[in-house]
């Protein structure tokens, strides 16, 4: 590579639009950078981070990159290491810095609602977004939370990062998703499709719900949500947030917010 770049890694990646929000960022500016996805997987990201181009700026994360590049980062920020979750690597000096702009981009897009009320909210799922979205609601003023999860030893997990925020959590089994899905706010983290199943088992008249999974959209409980006029945010708003946060990290620059969220919810 003959010009600085930056690139979006995880598995699966394919679908992901970071590039077409980033790009976007760099025209706007007029950025002579260019930003591609590159399929990675827990055990091939240290070897691709010690052997990157000179010219590689920064790294957005998906899943499952998230907790191992806490690992191979020279230094990573006190809220990354609170959550054990990265979405961002910046390669500065030949030093490796991870950080987490999730937990930024979980807050502003909840924060869409005017009226969004964080005094019952609940989390649905435990993996490394339930964490950062523990560390949002701890931003919003939540001092309780329900978690919902499938997963026991990533739920026991959730519950610790809950506790170090000074919140108390509440977990529920899966089959009472029914009061998860009651809460004043919803937080969804599981992936495309998941959620389908009990997108009807909604109350009749919801609170506020922001479900990460954004492909396709509305995903069948957003459109539950709207029919029954909740409030929903689209995981494109997260996205959009979390990603404005990593071009300021990555550039110095002030994000065109305007121009990357035109391309990316055009999409």
């Amino acid at each position: 590579m003959s010009k600085k770049f930056v690139v979006v890694a995880g598995s699966p990646i394919e679908h992901s639009l970071s590039p077409v929000m980033h790009k976007a960022g760099y025209e706007e500016l007029k950025i002579d950078w260019d930003y591609f996805k590159v399929e990675l997987t827990a055990s091939s990201l240290p070897d691709y981070v010690k052997n990157r181009d000179g010219n590689l700026v920064g790294m957005s994360l998906t899943m499952p990159l998230k907790e191992v590049a806490l690992q191979i980062a020279d230094s990573v920020t006190e809220l990354a290491t609170k959550v054990n979750s990265a979405n961002t690597l910046l390669f500065k000096d030949g030093k490796v810095l991870a950080g987490n702009t999730d937990i930024y981009g979980i807050v502003a897009a909840l924060q869409t609602n005017k009226n969004l009320d964080v005094t019952n909210p609940s989390i649905i799922g435990s993996g490394a977004t339930a964490r950062s979205a523990i560390a949002a609601l701890s931003q919003l003023g939540a001092n309780k939370v329900l978690i919902c999860a499938r997963n026991q030893t990533t739920s026991s997990q959730l519950i610790n990062v809950a506790q170090s925020f000074g919140i108390t959590p509440t977990e529920i089994t899966w089959k009472e998703i029914h009061q998860a899905l009651a809460a004043s706010t919803v937080i969804s983290t599981l992936p495309s499709g998941a959620m389908d199943t009990y997108a009807a088992m909604g109350p009749e008249i919801p609170g506020s719900l922001l479900d990460v999974a954004y492909s396709p959209w509305p995903s069948k409980i957003a459109l539950e949500w709207i029919l029954r006029r909740g409030f929903v945010v689209s995981g494109l708003e997260m996205l959009l947030h979390q990603g404005l946060r990593q071009f300021e990290l990555m550039t110095d620059k002030k994000a065109p917010a305007k121009q990357m969220r035109e391309a990316l919810f055009k999409n």
